[in-house]
């Protein structure tokens, strides 16, 4: 079963904390994780999902120029993160401030981890997911390049 799906359009106050919906809150699992994303994004990762990415990172060598800029980039964004009686999480200003975000958000599920987007990124986003769906569909047929 895929855990996380569906879009949902929340606000962010002004102390910085978003409702991340019981849908999607309801199958994180253990301790769970923000960071920056890909795409001007943040993600909300289980340790599950961490532990698939170090697992990749640990086979590659240390000498490995691409290893360490990904490593870097990926980890030292991470903050773990919990839960207040709302159901919120805290977005820290640095990683609003990678994705602009201010009031309004959605958040996304997107298959095995969760997405936080701006607003009207979110949107340009997906018109533009929806132009190009058939085209995406390539990604199945194995032909991963022709995004």
């Amino acid at each position: 079963m895929v855990p996380f799906v569906g879009e949902y359009k929340h606000s962010v106050d002004n102390k910085g904390r978003v409702i991340i919906p019981s849908k999607l809150r309801n199958n994180l699992q253990g301790t769970i994780y923000l960071c920056k994303g890909f795409e001007s994004c943040l993600l909300i990762l289980t340790s599950e999902e961490i532990n698939k990415i170090t697992v990749k990172i640990e086979s590659d060598s240390l000498t490995n120029e691409g290893k360490r800029k990904f490593a870097r980039a990926f980890f030292s964004s991470m903050i773990e993160v919990g839960f207040d009686n709302q159901g919120r999480i805290l977005i820290p200003g640095n990683l609003k401030e990678y994705a602009s975000i201010n009031t309004d958000v959605f958040i996304v599920g997107n298959g095995f981890y969760i997405e936080i987007w701006e607003k009207e990124i979110w949107e340009l986003n997906i018109l533009e997911l929806d132009k190009e769906r058939n085209k995406l569909s390539a990604y199945l047929e194995g032909n991963n390049n022709e995004t």
